[in-house]
């Protein structure tokens, strides 16, 4: 990935030719800062100072994400394959590959870790401000299913006995889904207790609800709309 530079010039115009030069990227494609215009020297011989830019690279977060990843996974020796696609604010990137169970790991570990590196990678290069997914084979997809049902089954036992139901061993991902799933419920509200990765989700009835009531026809899943981490 390109990095910020920094270049001298005997001019700010000759500075940024440079610069872009050593770059191999036209002006387009790059932020420019004057840090200093310079100055000419008397006659045009003595005294003058360089100018100096700084040239910022301006990157696309999809098709970066996407070399980066590539790049990764080439150091590890995988085959594979990567398609991006944008949805709700966030950058897709499907992994097709025949290594994907080892690419998922345990219980998607192994995914979530390159999903966390790939996020870091480009903060820190790219000063990206979108979420990096890391997809294949549609685990993600088919594994907030699972998380989406498993926030309704909790609803319906809280509904069912009054006790508060709480759920451990959830990455902060599936925790987000169980309160965007439940936050517009009727009878039941969640919350989160705990500290890093000791934290669970409670799913608990709100005030005025009882067990063993009858919805009497009322939808008690609301559309999802808003997060809550």
């Amino acid at each position: 990935m390109m990095n910020t530079i920094e270049q001298q010039g005997k001019t700010v115009d000759k500075a940024i030719e440079e610069g872009l030069k050593k770059l191999g990227v036209s002006k387009e494609k790059v932020k420019i800062e004057v840090i200093d215009e310079g100055k000419k020297g008397l006659f045009g011989l003595f005294g003058g100072s360089p100018a100096m830019v700084r040239l910022i690279p301006i990157y696309d977060e999809t098709d970066a994400a996407t070399q980066m990843l590539n790049e990764v996974l080439r150091l590890m020796n995988i085959k594979s394959g990567v398609t991006a696609n944008k949805k709700d604010g966030k950058v897709i990137l499907d992994i097709v590959s025949s290594d994907a169970p080892f690419l998922i790991g345990k219980n998607g570990q192994t995914l979530d870790a390159l999903q966390y590196l790939i996020n870091i990678m480009m903060k820190k290069n790219c000063h990206a401000k979108k979420d990096i997914i890391l997809d294949i084979a549609q685990y993600r997809t088919k594994k907030d299913d699972n998380v989406v049902q498993l926030a309704i089954d909790a609803a319906s036992r809280v509904i069912k006995t009054g006790k508060d139901v709480v759920l451990d061993h959830l990455g902060s991902h599936d925790r987000q889904i169980i309160h965007v799933t439940l936050q517009n419920h009727r009878k039941v509200n969640t919350k989160s207790i705990g500290d890093e990765e000791e934290r669970k989700v409670v799913v608990f009835l709100k005030p005025g609800n009882h067990s063993n009531e009858k919805r009497n026809g009322r939808n008690d899943y609301p559309p999802r709309n808003n997060k809550r981490t």
